[in-house]
């Protein structure tokens, strides 16, 4: 038996990798979790590649212990022990979970410059059925998947179980607009949401799918305002003005945009600080927003002022 600490650097939900882990090394009778002294073996999880540095600290830490470094931070190749791999994961390492959470498909049917997907997942592929990793004590599921639409019969085949379960259900990485069509978008309407409902509008040749898309949307009854959201990539390749329209228009057309930053800009986060605050978004226009007096900026910690 071994003592195995895990070490979350970084992840801002339940880490699915260490609860897989978890799982797994409890199957062989090791002792492991958060809170282990004295291990013989640790995990560690660094998801975002600015804490890098940090992880590799924990060598320091642990000297007489095996220290295994993981997650898109530190690796993209490196994937956990295949035994853990589609494992369901040990949900008490995190004693206030609330839904069940894993991936039914990894990859993505796309390629965008952006995306660390291809690299670290590969070609898209079937992956694991909801039931694999549902808990029964949890009501809602959240998936993973990079482009969960991509293959149509699989969705539905999962999103039956959720319908089945009367469970709430949440894609958190957002679904593919380009993609979108009646059949799929009245699927969407039957599920009940834990939460918006996300897609993304990264590139501004995109604007007659995202338009397309939203009107499906509306057609099938979807609440635009209260239910759906645009993750709107900014930092990148896009100008200024390009970031300004998409978030203009996607206002215009009664729906929302959430500034993702791929590079910080004093301008990346002033749109930002609008577009992701609802009663910033509805109550003000951007070019408004940006000439409010820098007296109020110091009253007020939502208002950022370009200059």
């Amino acid at each position: 038996m071994q003592n195995i600490r895990l070490i979350d650097i970084d992840s801002r939900i339940p880490n699915l990798a260490l609860m897989q882990l978890s799982a797994w090394h409890k199957s062989q009778g090791d002792n492991i979790g958060f809170d282990i002294n004295n291990p013989d073996k640790i995990y560690v999880s660094c998801i975002f590649s600015k804490n890098a540095d940090q992880a590799r600290g924990i060598k320091t830490l642990y000297p007489d212990a095996e220290v295994i470094l993981g997650g898109s931070g530190i690796d993209l190749h490196k994937w956990i022990h295949p035994g853990a791999q589609k494992i369901k994961p040990d949900y008490n390492l995190y004693p206030k979970m609330r839904y069940s959470l894993g991936f039914t498909t990894r990859g993505c049917i796309r390629n965008c410059p952006f995306c660390i997907v291809p690299e670290k997942e590969g070609k898209f592929q079937r992956w694991q059925h909801i039931s694999e990793f549902y808990d029964e004590r949890f009501k809602s599921v959240i998936v993973l998947d990079n482009n969960i639409t991509a293959d149509k019969d699989w969705f539905f085949e999962n999103t039956n179980f959720i319908l089945e379960k009367n469970l709430k259900f949440n894609a958190i990485q957002g679904l593919d607009i380009r993609i979108l069509n009646e059949e799929t978008t009245t699927r969407l309407k039957e599920l009940k949401w834990d939460g918006n409902i996300h897609f993304a509008w990264d590139n501004l040749s995109d604007e007659k799918a995202v338009r397309k898309g939203i009107h499906l949307l509306k057609d099938a009854g979807l609440n635009l305002k209260q239910n759906i959201q645009f993750y709107v990539l900014t930092g990148f390749n896009t100008s200024i003005e390009d970031d300004i329209y998409r978030c203009n228009t996607l206002k215009e057309l009664g729906t929302n945009a959430f500034v993702m930053q791929y590079r910080k800009s004093p301008y990346t986060q002033a749109l930002a600080r609008w577009a992701n605050r609802k009663h910033l978004f509805w109550g003000i226009d951007f070019q408004d927003y940006q000439r409010i007096p820098t007296a109020l900026k110091s009253r007020d910690p939502n208002i950022a002022v370009l200059t």
